[in-house]
């Protein structure tokens, strides 16, 4: 009985022998595995250090997912392209602007232009390579819609200089510095156009009309936003 017992450790003795010598690798993986999880349970030091770690790249991974959710074409300026505008000094035009780029930087007719953020200024009316055309509420071909005042009643922008409001109800109880915002289709919902000045009767006296007053000075623009993907 002690022979075979004595037998028994001596083959159990050669394979773990050829473990160790055949599969080295692998056996001193299992144990530097066993050891690292039976320290996750009984070293508190380790524990806290794991958790720690876990805890940080969590957090990170909220705060990239944070930052890719806030990217949202629902939202005004988000998609836009910062561009820069060509000086027409000293000339006065005020109906169009050249901007530095084009159809290389994914420019393209019809995109709604920004003199700031959430202000409407005019659209890409024509695109070359690396420049691109833009209309403005100042050019007197310009023609949308617009919610005014608190009421949001209906308007209707005519380009000029300077721009105005026509086909405004007579009963429309509007004050200087009321809000004109766009309400047409071609063009985010809201985006300021400018304010009321003084209300007045059109030449028929059937409507109100009023001039609009642009919270920038169009000749002093430097840079405008183009939105690249709207609708």
């Amino acid at each position: 009985m002690k022979t075979f017992k004595g037998l028994l450790r001596a083959i159990f003795l050669v394979i773990c022998f050829v473990i160790l010598i055949f599969f080295r690798k692998e056996a001193s993986d299992f144990f530097s595995y066993s050891r690292n999880f039976i320290a996750h349970f009984f070293d508190s030091a380790y524990s806290y250090q794991v958790v720690n770690d876990l805890t940080l790249e969590n957090a990170s991974l909220k705060r990239e997912l944070a930052a890719l959710q806030t990217v949202s074409p629902d939202k005004k300026g988000d998609f836009s392209v910062s561009v820069e505008v060509y000086s027409r000094y000293p000339f006065n035009d005020k109906s169009s602007l050249v901007i530095n780029k084009g159809t290389a930087d994914g420019i393209a007719v019809g995109m709604p232009v920004l003199a700031a953020k959430n202000i409407l200024l005019g659209r890409i009316k024509a695109v070359r390579t690396t420049q691109s055309e833009v209309e403005t509420i100042f050019s007197a071909d310009w023609k949308t819609s617009a919610f005014v005042g608190a009421g949001r009643v209906k308007a209707v922008v005519q380009g000029g200089i300077p721009p105005h409001l026509e086909l405004i109800p007579k009963d429309a109880l509007l004050v200087e510095g009321d809000s004109a915002t766009n309400s047409a289709p071609e063009f985010p919902l809201g985006l300021l156009i400018g304010t009321v000045t003084t209300v007045r009767d059109d030449e028929k006296k059937v409507w109100h009309a009023s001039d609009i007053a642009t919270p920038y000075q169009i000749e002093e623009l430097r840079s405008v936003l183009v939105l690249t993907h709207f609708p």
